[in-house]
């Protein structure tokens, strides 16, 4: 059994579970323990956590400090809207969103205003892992998926050494 703390932002949620698996890509292998400096899967505490959040034991009798979310130096910029095939799947497929928000750093889940749900990821190959991911081992669901739209942005660096003049029908 495992018990500890799990420190959101200003407070801590005390939780226990009984299984530590090993990440290892796709695969999930109990574990009793496992040693300092390595990337563990645990589930049970996913009702509290969104995103990140510094997990200590309850025996730890030192002064707890809390680790920073991790800041990306990538932003999301692919765009795909998605569906399930059969409309009365919905509402896996949002639980399925849920998860693939809480699980993946990079992912932003959001509804338009026109009601379709998109997800925005850094690139193609992410998102095709993502929707692997909400397909086979969230939503276990078949979901139909748009043609990725890439956000563009400009943007002005500095003052043109020349003036430019434009007409336009305002005459402004």
């Amino acid at each position: 059994m495992i018990c500890g703390l799990a420190n959101l932002g200003n407070s801590f949620v005390f939780f226990t579970h009984s299984l530590l698996p090993n990440l290892i890509p796709r695969y999930f292998i109990p574990a009793d323990e496992i040693p300092a400096g390595n990337l563990v899967l645990i589930g049970g505490v996913d009702a509290s956590i969104s995103k990140t959040a510094t997990l200590v034991g309850l025996d730890i009798e030192d002064e707890l400090h809390i680790f920073r979310p991790i800041k990306h130096m990538t932003q999301s910029i692919l765009k795909v809207a998605i569906e399930p095939i059969a409309p009365s799947e919905l509402p896996k497929m949002l639980a399925g969103l849920r998860s693939i928000n809480k699980s993946y750093p990079l992912v932003a889940t959001k509804v338009e205003e026109s009601g379709e749900h998109v997800l925005i990821g850094t690139g193609e190959l992410y998102l095709d892992c993502v929707m692997h991911d909400l397909r086979r081992l969230f939503a276990e669901i078949e979901i139909k998926v748009s043609d990725p739209v890439t956000k563009f942005s400009e943007t002005v660096l500095e003052t043109s050494a020349l003036k430019c003049y434009a007409d336009t029908p305002n005459k402004k």
